[in-house]
């Protein structure tokens, strides 16, 4: 069994319980936030357990897919891209291969970039290759690992560039604008190169409490910048050349891209004392907010260019 879809079970689990009938005890998402390593693997490994259940009861890793926050979204996502069933598509920061999954159930082929140079990334193809061996989409997917600031592809060799929730893990901004060229000299011409990505906004408690835990995480940790505001992403569409740019908001309400981390296990090492127990004490607060409103992702940018 997968760990990346082991994953999902933390939200798609209340759902299959209620479709099968079947009365489970497992924790809330919001009760998540705070636990140590050691604790978190354990809820995973429980997760795993259940999941078996609803296997013997012919369900499937689609199906779990399918229920989790994560899949529903990211299903949206490719529905509004308008996929098609002939298109080859690059997803650029692929990560576990979420919206890989969402494409491939849509398009012909996919190919799941990313660098994977970071913390925790030990193993990581190996487990994207057994995800997507497991949801039936392995003929249909190949991962790659490579800077997109410097794609192994020639000219024109995609239908469609996609970034869905992976930007924030770029270097910096500049990083940014050099990939999106990078995305437009590899797709088609009439292709799309699209990107999808939260804003820095909240609609309800539930987002304001993930915007706390992610500033949290970005002002205290490293590896994630905040999210961008729409005129900035556009602006680094319109610098590469493009002309037809559509920009659209979506608000799914759902727990997309939970801020999940351990404060201790990823405190910044340029970090003073004082600074780490400001960290500590920011991370007490987010969770406190979360543990009394619940967390969603804040909407999310969809920004599509046509070459």
């Amino acid at each position: 069994m997968g760990d990346n879809l082991q994953l999902l079970g933390i939200t798609a689990i209340p759902r299959l319980a209620r479709k099968y009938g079947i009365k489970v005890e497992f924790p809330a998402p919001r009760d998540l936030y705070g636990l140590t390593p050691e604790g978190f693997g354990k809820v995973i490994e429980d997760a795993g357990r259940i999941l078996n259940v609803f296997f013997e009861l012919k369900a499937s890793w689609q199906d779990v897919y399918r229920a989790s926050d994560i899949g529903m979204e990211r299903t949206a996502l490719a529905e509004e891209m308008r996929l098609h069933n002939r298109d080859v598509v690059l997803d650029v920061g692929c990560g576990r291969g979420y919206f890989t999954i969402a494409a491939a159930n849509l398009s012909e082929r996919v190919v799941g970039l990313d660098l994977m140079n970071g913390y925790g990334r030990h193993g990581w193809w190996e487990n994207f290759a057994t995800c997507m061996d497991e949801v039936g989409l392995s003929d249909r997917v190949m991962g790659v690992r490579t800077d997109v600031r410097c794609l192994p592809f020639r000219e024109s060799s995609f239908d469609a560039t996609v970034a869905v929730h992976s930007i924030r893990n770029f270097q910096d901004r500049a990083a940014i604008q050099t990939a999106i060229g990078e995305m437009k000299r590899v797709v088609v011409e009439g292709g799309s190169v699209i990107i999808a990505e939260s804003l820095p906004v909240a609609r309800n408690r539930t987002q304001e409490a993930h915007l706390q835990m992610f500033e949290c995480k970005v002002r205290y940790t490293t590896g994630e910048l905040r999210y961008l505001k729409r005129d900035e992403l556009v602006g680094m569409f319109e610098s590469v050349g493009f002309k037809e740019i559509e920009a659209s908001e979506l608000d799914h309400n759902l727990s997309t891209a939970p801020p999940l981390f351990c404060i201790d296990c990823h405190l910044s090492p340029t970090l003073t004392e004082r600074e780490g127990e400001e960290a500590r004490e920011a991370y007490r607060k987010a969770i406190s907010m979360i543990r009394k409103y619940g967390e969603a992702s804040p909407p999310t940018m969809l920004v599509k260019a046509i070459k």
